[in-house]
């Protein structure tokens, strides 16, 4: 928008017209006039507009200063530098020359202008603004400007600090001269409150030798300090100055500790309230206890030596109150209205104590102590549970809120968010075998030292229901409160203390206070979802049941929603199996009404209506066959369907379907809705998102198995020609969905076999030919083949073999391809085989050994030929699985023969072959397998088929060790008498020159040990100390990761820990690489974890060592051209960093130290592979949250390297050199700066918010970054 110069100067001319209001108004059009225009005015203008402005700073009505001081701070803004240094200047002069009574304005006027003026003309403040200020705060006699001038100074140190003519700038005299400010006791507490701030702006920006002056300069006064009310202004900047620089501070830690400990123990000894200054004691204990929170928090390796004596003192100091005379009755003055002792003579001048303050503060170093130190929880939990349980009898209600906050925290700290507890953790009795067929979520997962806090939890329930029964309506809520949070992280401990606090509870949910009761009914909700004894529950329904439909008739939503929730949650407890269905069932009958009336309306709340969906699903899952209930069931299905079908509700609908099919029991009236719902979800599929129809499939798989019997005959057709489409290797999980779906549907409607057949057998026939094929999608195929099978009459057993057998479609593609898709056709064939009648499979059998003799007898190298006799072999090994080819003439020949091939893939492929067959006949194969292994002799040809014989013994022993049923004895124990026969082949080959070999024999040793636990160590233990061969050293440390990777008991792995944890130091590197493998994979194994906690100091010094680059394992290779170099090292410090990935997911509380920050900046320095490990380990490293202060000491450390990195990269991407591997490496940095950013955001840390500014200057970077801030990053 243009603008008019001789409008600027007619409204220049109102602005000292007679009437205020004119003169406003005229101000706020002009400043409009101004700011919207993109027209920038002469200078001649500009002066006059800025003198006008300014002359209005001292207008005699207070709206138009107001009005003045806003205005033209955004106005100026508008204009060019040279005038806006005027105005700073000018502005500056006023706050120190000009009127008294105005001198506030002026001070108010330049803190806004400073806060609305772009980071480019910082250097313009600071000549303007730093020395006038200076001079105001260092020479002026008038205390009140120094106190203005003091206040523009922090509020210009915050904004502008960060410049270079701050730092060029005599920081030290800088704050010498605030700290002048602090000694002369008659200045105002006002002046002293905004210097201290200050100071604290100030130490941001200060250099490492200025800061170390100025701790030492407060130190000195503080020892030096003559009234209590010095001392504790100069604590106070100390605590100060501790919240602003955070970790900087720490390496003063060592003077300033001992020295508060003292003033708070002298300040704090006996009973010191007949005391005339025990008030100023109490505030300065109070602000050592601050400081004291910043440094657990944020200076947690240098708090370390000084915790047992803050513990200590913390620990007498939360319950510290001296004008309290504890009479010994205090749990009766609890009981008998211990709201009220107060009047009871118990407490000394009450209007004067502040005691409090010291309680306050005290509870806060101990929150900052759960919260910031997690490794220590322990011995926290042992020392401060029972007494804090203890001071929720706090007589002052506001610390006592601090107790239960503080307590809180404690139980949300004993918890792991996000991961559940083992079945095995004691408390935990949950089942698999409930109302539903899945097993129910289990409760979060505790840390290892929440066993002291579960011990008190008897003690605690019992304390706070006496606070439940207060008669101050905030201590209520504060006690409801973290009823709610124990009942969220540790459900299972409070539930035998749930009828301890039922009237309580029960009051709440009565409370006209919307707040309690949704703390009341959220707490309930989580106690139901997580019950383990269901009487507790059904004797509580009948006082429960009719409050929670109170509540769903209340007038605020949330409560509405969780009242339906907690009802939805409660149900499960009423009736935990289909055989216990409780008499207080009935109490859930009016709430069919209820659910009824909410799905009908339109006008309900968003969160109703999926709470409404949610439980009618749990409801009817529940109760669904029941005679009591089919009519109201009955009458809530039909707006039930109508929710399916409307865009918003369908998701959570769709969620309550699925819930309602995994019921145990058969909901009967859904018969009337069958048609309605599987018509409506399978026309869902045609629909974009990929979730929705993920979840559409999810649904139709348990509606078809549950109620597919049914179903009117044309919707099954559509739900079946719907599904086709996605019947194809673009997506494995869509197609697992859809291959499910069919399968459900000859399960439950035989009579569909001939639909099936015609429309989905063609396409899994394809979908078997791709060799992208696995997973749970190959096994679905698998099982839907074999289903398929036994409909002979509608899809006859030569149709699928003479498909399955079809190789001419692996012509072309690569080896591995090929190979991929020939054993997923041989698979298929056995599924087929397996299925069909006893005469069919015989003649397959003879079929396939008809083929491999054949192409034997032959000698032919057709491809083709090949092949097929490699398809034949391994179809006739999968086949040998199920059945018994023991018996069958010319079996075992046919095979062996095979092993001498000359071809090499067939040679493997009878391998498997013949170790697939061992598994279906372990009681003859398994001999005949070992006896040729022994017999092979030690010739080249000999050791060869030694080798391919090991391989299928590996195989009997992997799927044996693997399998999970009724037959997992019996193989085991199969394979236990041959044990002593296998282990001397096995020791033998460990030390073979062929890497290939070495790996059969360390997995086959690594399944054996689940097999015979005592031989295999007899056996191992030499080989991890053989000093003969580095070989069967990895040999043998690579078998324990076999055996941890299928979760072997603790026991198993126990033995060979310390051999395990030596090899991570052993001389050869290949040894240590598999051992950090072992390792890797060892403490993510959930039945391993626990056994590595102890020694992560250990593993994480190895770590740092084999993390670093060594030049001697750099050699140089000649290409004729040119010199290439092989890094021989890298593969080890990948392995290390991965290693260190797995400690701190497995091991936080030790692990999430500013120590990983050091092998990240190694890692940033070396090779690309290992960039991507080390970003990885660092967005982990900030997702915990108790790490952040510990880390953020270091977050200045990362700006170097992740600079060198990205404008690497951006150079790469300019130059058009690998711009394809650049983008991703700069798509990598920006998330993981993604994840430190707000970290540094939020601490201040000028440092990385500086850089961050500096790299989102350029374009390309700029583009990742906010790509990866959307989520709509390739990666």
């Amino acid at each position: 928008m243009a603008m008019n110069p001789s409008t600027v100067s007619q409204l220049l001319e109102e602005m000292e017209n007679w009437d205020k209001d004119k003169r406003f108004m005229a101000a706020s059009d002009l400043m409009q006039e101004v700011t919207m225009s993109n027209q920038v005015l002469d200078l001649h203008l500009q002066k006059r507009v800025c003198q006008a402005f300014l002359k209005q700073l001292e207008d005699q009505s207070i709206d138009v200063q107001g009005n003045a001081v806003k205005c033209l701070a955004k106005i100026v803004c508008k204009f060019q530098e040279q005038q806006i240094g005027e105005v700073l200047a000018k502005l500056s002069q006023l706050v120190l020359e000009g009127k008294a009574e105005v001198r506030d304005i002026y001070a108010t006027c330049l803190k806004g202008l400073l806060s609305e003026l772009p980071a480019s003309c910082s250097t313009l403040a600071c000549q303007n603004v730093l020395p006038k200020m200076l001079h105001g705060i260092t020479s002026h006699p008038v205390v009140e400007v120094k106190e203005e001038c003091t206040d523009v100074f922090h509020d210009f140190l915050k904004r502008f600090g960060d410049n270079r003519v701050m730092q060029w700038s005599d920081q030290e005299n800088m704050a010498t001269s605030l700290l002048n400010l602090l000694k002369p006791k008659q200045y105002k507490s006002s002046l002293r409150k905004k210097v201290i701030a200050c100071i604290g702006a100030l130490s941001v920006v200060l250099a490492d030798r200025q800061l170390d002056s100025l701790m030492r300069t407060l130190l000195s006064d503080v020892r030096s300090a003559s009234s209590k009310a010095e001392k504790q202004k100069y604590i106070q900047c100390i605590g100060t100055v501790s919240r602003n620089v955070g970790f900087r501070i720490g390496q003063h830690l060592r003077e300033i500790a001992p020295l508060f400990l003292q003033i708070v123990n002298q300040a704090t000894e006996g009973d010191v309230s007949m005391d005339g200054d025990n008030e100023q004691d109490h505030e300065v204990v109070e602000n050592c206890l601050n400081a004291f929170e910043s440094f657990v928090l944020r200076c947690s390796k240098e708090i370390a030596p000084h915790l047992d004596e803050l513990c200590n003192v913390i620990l007498t100091l939360i319950a510290y109150d001296p004008n309290f005379y504890d009479t010994g009755d205090a749990d009766n003055a609890m009981d008998d209205g211990f709201d009220e002792f107060d009047d009871d003579g118990l407490v000394d001048s009450d209007d004067d104590d502040n005691s409090w303050k010291v309680r306050r503060a005290a509870l806060k170093v101990l929150a900052a102590m759960v919260k910031g130190l997690p490794d220590k929880l322990a011995d926290i939990y042992a020392k401060f549970a029972s007494p804090l349980i203890a001071r929720f009898q706090e007589r002052e209600e506001s610390v006592k809120l601090d107790v239960f906050l503080t307590f809180a925290e404690m139980a949300q700290s004993a918890v792991i968010k996000g991961q559940v507890a083992t079945v095995g953790t004691p408390a935990i009795q949950q089942t698999g075998a409930g109302i539903l067929e899945v097993a129910r979520p289990l409760p979060p997962k505790e840390r290892p030292a929440a066993e002291h806090l579960v011990s008190v939890m008897p003690s605690c329930v019992s304390q706070l229901n006496k606070q439940l029964r207060s008669k101050a309506i905030k201590t209520r809520q504060g006690a409801l409160s973290l009823l709610r949070v124990l009942s969220e992280c540790v459900p299972q401990h409070l539930e035998p203390n749930l009828p301890q606090v039922k009237d309580e509870l029960v009051r709440a949910m009565k409370e006209s206070n919307s707040g309690m009761r949704l703390d009341a009914l959220i707490c309930l909700r989580h106690l139901g979802e997580n019950f383990a004894s269901p009487t507790v529950y059904q004797q509580l329904a009948p006082t429960l049941c009719p409050l929670f439909l109170q509540c769903c008739n209340d007038t605020y939503y949330k409560s509405i929603a969780q009242a339906i929730r907690a009802i939805g949650a409660y149900v499960y407890a009423l009736r935990p199996t289909p055989k216990e269905a409780s008499n207080q069932l009935m109490e859930m009958l009016p709430v069919f009404d209820v659910l009824r009336s909410r799905l009908l309306a339109t006008d309900v709340d968003q969160e109703v209506k999926e709470s409404t969906l949610e439980c009618f699903g749990n409801l009817v899952a529940c109760v669904g066959d029941l005679p009591a209930f089919q009519g109201p069931l009955e009458a809530c299905l039909p707006p039930f369907v109508e929710r399916i079908k409307n865009d918003v509700t369908r998701s959570t609908a769709i969620k309550a379907l699925k819930t309602i099919c995994i019921s145990q029991i058969r909901v009967t009236a859904l018969s009337s809705v069958l048609a309605a719902v599987g018509g409506q979800l399978s026309s869902y599929l045609s629909q974009n998102s990929r979730a929705f129809r993920q979840q559409c499939l999810d649904a139709l798989v348990h509606l078809v198995r549950k109620y597919g019997g049914g179903m009117p005959q044309p919707t099954m057709m559509q739900i079946l020609g719907d599904i086709v489409p996605f019947l194809t290797d673009t997506d494995l999980y869509i197609t697992d969905l859809c291959v499910q779906v069919a399968v459900q549907s000859l399960q439950t409607a035989p009579q569909m076999a001939p639909v099936v057949v015609e429309k989905c057998v063609p396409a899994v026939l394809v979908v078997c030919r791709s060799p992208l094929l696995q997973g749970s999608a190959l096994d679905s195929i698998l099982n839907f083949l074999s289903l398929v099978a036994k409909h002979a009459q509608h899809c006859p057993f030569e149709r699928l073999r003479q498909e399955l057998s079809d190789t001419s479609v692996v012509e072309g593609a690569q080896a591995q391809a090929q190979r991929h898709v020939i054993g997923t056709l041989a698979k298929g064939l056995a599924a087929v085989v397996s299925s069909s009648a006893a005469d069919v499979q015989t003649k397959a059998i003879q079929n396939f050994l008809s083929k491999i003799q054949q192409c034997s007898a032959a000698a032919s190298t057709e491809v083709l030929a090949m092949q097929q006799c490699e398809l034949s072999l391994l179809a006739l090994g999968e086949t040998g699985k199920h059945t018994d080819l023991s018996q069958t003439p010319g079996f075992c020949d046919t095979v062996l023969r095979q092993l001498e091939s000359p071809q090499d893939e067939i040679r493997l492929a009878a391998a498997l072959s013949l170790g697939y067959a061992t598994v279906g006949a372990m009681g003859t194969l398994l001999k005949v397998v070992i006896d040729n292994t022994q017999a092979a002799g030690s010739a080249a040809k000999g050791q060869k088929t030694q080798y391919l014989l090991l391989t299928s013994l590996r195989e009997v022993i992997a799927i044996g060790v693997s399998t999970r049923g009724p037959a997992d004895r019996s193989l085991a124990e199969h394979l236990r008498p041959h044990v002593p026969r296998v282990l001397p082949i096995l020791t033998q080959y460990a030390d073979s020159q062929e890497e290939s070999v070495r790996n059969v024999i360390s997995e086959s040793l690594g399944n054996l040990l689940m097999v015979d636990q005592e031989a295999v160590l007899q056996a191992l233990a030499p080989l991890l100390s053989s000093k003969d061969s580095w070989r069967v050293r990895a040999a043998a440390v690579s078998a324990i990761r076999f055996a941890a990777a299928k979760q072997c008991p603790a026991s198993t792995v126990q033995p060979l820990k310390d051999r395990l944890l030596g090899c991570l130091g052993d001389e050869e590197l290949q040894v240590r690489k598999a051992a950090l493998h072992s390792l890797n994979v060892a403490c993510m194994a959930p039945t391993c974890t626990e056994i590595f906690r102890a020694h992560t100091d250990f593993i994480l010094d190895r770590i740092r060592e084999d993390s670093k680059q060594k030049p001697e394992l750099i050699r140089e290779v000649d290409l004729g051209p040119f010199k290439h170099k092989v890094d021989d090292g890298l593969p080890l410090r990948k392995f290390a960093y991965t290693v260190s990935c797995s400690l701190l997911s497995a091991y936080p509380e030790q692990m999430a130290t500013p120590a990983l920050i050091d092998l990240v900046l190694q890692g940033l320095a070396d090779n690309e592979d290992v960039q991507v490990i080390c970003c990885q380990l660092l967005q982990d490293l900030c997702s915990w949250n108790f790490a952040l202060f510990r880390i953020i000491g270091r977050i200045g450390d990362l700006v170097e390297p992740f600079d060198r990195c990205i404008l690497r990269c951006i150079k790469q991407v300019q130059a058009k050199q690998q711009v394809g591997r650049a983008m991703d490496m700069l798509r990598l940095y920006a998330r993981t700066l993604r994840t430190v950013e707000p970290i540094a955001d939020q601490n201040q840390h000028k440092v990385f918010i500086d850089f961050m500014a500096r790299v989102m200057k350029d374009p390309v970077f700029a583009q990742v970054y906010e790509h990866a801030s959307s989520g709509k990053d390739a990666l």
